[in-house]
This record gives structure tokens, sequence and C-alpha cells, in this order.
């Protein structure tokens, strides 16, 4: 049994920014099937329901998690089959490229009882409007902490000894490339995220990523220069024909937290204060800073790190009412589906893959 757990957006300093386009991409899949349908329709049971269906067949499947509520699911795909099962509603609404050949809808909706939920229409669309406020206001703090993390690397920038960062750029190359020939094709790169700000907290699947794979890491505080360091070895190994997955930072999707070169079976993270375990090379960008004018500014990063997690705290409350307001929706949606007919469309699609 073979399980990866991703994101397909976040709730970042930039709002919610989505990598959808890159992981449901029907270049790369059989068939696309596109969940319609509101809160509640039985979207996200779907498709953990078809994914265990799978996990039992020995097929390996990836989640692709919901970033306001990890809980639920945006996705999910069974790449043996070249299979994705996918929501296709807002924020990240989701309509066939190639109809049929490639991907169609599934209108879950169609099961809804209308004249059961027009009771409720105002109540529904006030519900709505005040999720809306609470997202914009949740990004407003998470647009902030995303500036006091700029402030924060700054400094940390000011430190690195540049020369010293150059050289173990190269070497971080050279140990990459030693034993791995040029391949003989077109590089593809897909932007995703293994870790988000939800409803639930800060969520992290790195580990998932990590099963059965060789790992580096990339230790120190300086997010700019870790960053760097990947998108280097990043377009390095693109150069030389290698599929590169590109793993943003939460806070700043710009940035890289993480990289996986699948066709070396080579992860390389990301780690903040502590290497990984068990990395078979560590990178310690802590290593490479002048420590004692690091020591005048101790004070300076301290306040900002205490005014970025005040400010992470709070976004992750708005983003934690969001979920409430959400819920409500799900019970006027819960109570006017037929939920018979969502089986026979589950159904029909298992009977395609057993």
């Amino acid at each position: 049994m073979k399980e990866k757990h991703i994101f397909a957006g976040g709730n970042t300093s930039k709002g919610f920014y989505s990598c959808f386009d890159s992981v449901f991409n029907p270049a790369e899949l059989n068939h696309i099937y596109i969940l319609k349908g509101g809160p509640g329709v039985g979207k996200s049971s779907f498709m953990k329901k078809f994914a265990g269906e799978m996990l039992k067949k020995d097929y390996s499947a990836e989640f692709v998690h919901c970033s306001s509520d990890n809980e639920s699911l945006d996705g999910i795909i069974i790449p043996e089959l070249k299979i994705a099962i996918v929501d296709g509603t807002a924020p990240h609404t989701i309509d066939p490229q190639i109809p049929g050949a490639a991907d169609e809808i599934v209108n879950l909706g169609a099961f809804i009882d209308s004249n059961q939920l027009k009771k409720y229409k105002n109540q529904i669309i006030q519900i709505y409007k005040t999720k809306t406020m609470i997202y914009k206001s949740a990004y407003r703090y998470l647009n902030a902490a995303g500036i006091i993390s700029e402030e924060i690397n700054a400094i940390h920038d000011s430190l690195v000894d540049t020369g010293k960062f150059e050289i173990m750029c190269d070497d971080a190359k050279n140990k990459m490339l030693a034993d791995d020939e040029a391949l003989k094709k077109k590089s593809k790169t897909k932007r995703l995220f293994s870790e988000a700000y939800t409803a639930n907290g800060y969520i992290n699947h790195t580990t998932s990523l990590c099963q059965g794979k060789r790992i580096w890491s990339v230790v120190g505080e300086n997010t700019s220069y870790t960053s760097e360091l990947l998108k280097m070895l990043a377009d390095e190994a693109s150069k030389r024909g290698y599929d590169i997955e590109l793993y943003c930072m939460p806070l700043n999707p710009d940035m890289l937290r993480h990289i996986h070169i699948p066709e070396m079976n080579l992860v390389i993270v990301g780690s903040g204060d502590h290497a990984i375990a068990d990395s078979e090379e560590v990178f310690d960008i802590h290593g490479i800073m002048n420590t004692e004018n690091l020591k005048t500014r101790v004070s300076e990063i301290e306040n900002n790190l205490h005014l970025f997690d005040l400010l992470i705290k709070i976004a992750l409350d708005k983003l934690s009412e969001t979920k409430k307001y959400h819920e409500l929706l799900e019970v006027f949606y819960i109570n006017s589906m037929d939920f018979n007919g969502v089986d026979n469309s589950f159904e029909s699609i298992l009977r395609q893959y057993t």
C-alpha cells in the first residue's frame, strides 16, 4: 500500500494560490472525473471511498487534501491507471479541457432537491457572504505575516557569506549529478504544496513524500537562500531531462520549500533547524552565516518572530472560523440530497476499473 498526501492549493500571503492545472493535467492523465455540486453533496467521501477501493487492489493513491479543511479532499490520483477524481467547484473551479476524451463532469448536484434547498436561499446567501468576508480577513493577516517573513529573511540574507553559498551550490550540484546521466527527453515540471495553513492549523504532509526515497536536507532559518539552492538544483536536473516536482513555500508560493526528482528517487527537503533523519547529505546554510553579527541582531529577529507568530495565529483562527460556516452550509445541502444517486454514480465509475 502506497499513499502520498499533498495539497494542490494553499492559503498564502497572496491569497488562495492554485496549482490545480499543474497537478491535474489532462495531458498527463488518461481520464479526469470532475465532481460538481455544493458543500455536503458527498464529493470528498466519493473520492476517499474510490481511493480506498484502489488501495485494496494494490494500486497507489495520491490524496490531494483541501487547504481550507485538510480532512476533506480536493482530489485523488491513481498513478498506475493515470486517472484522477477532482472537486471542480470554487475556489478552484475546473471545467473539462478535452471533454469526453480526457475529462468529464460528474454532476452530484443533480441529486439535490432544489425545492427543498430554495426554502433556505436567503440563509445560504448570507452564510456564503460571511464566509467570504472571513477568508478575506484571514488573507490580510497572512499577507502581513508574509511581509514580516520578508523582513526576517532580509536580516538573515545580510549575514550569509555569499562566496561560501556559491561553493555550497556547486558542491550540491556536483553530488546530485555525479552518478546520473542526462536523459534524452524534455523535462516536465509540476508545482504543488506538501504543507498548508488550514482550518485545522498548520498541516505538514512532507513525510509522505520521503517514504522509500533518498533524502537530502537543507538546514537553516533563511528560507530565501534555501529556496535559491533548491531552485538551482531543480534547474540543473531539468536541463538534463529529469522531471521535477516543486513544492512551494506555504506562505510565499513563489519560493521553494522542497523538491522531488522522481527519476533520481531523491527528495531535497528544506528542513528548518534540523536535518531530516537518515539524510544522505546535509547542506547547512546556518553554518555559512556570520554568527558574530547574528548575535547583535537576535533581539530584532525575536521581535519579528513574535509578531509573525501572532499574525499566523490570528490567520489560523480566521480559517478555523470559516470551517464553522462551511459546516452550516453542508447541513442545508445534506438534508436536500438523494445519496442513493451519488452511490449509483460511484458504482458506475468503479465498475470501469474492477
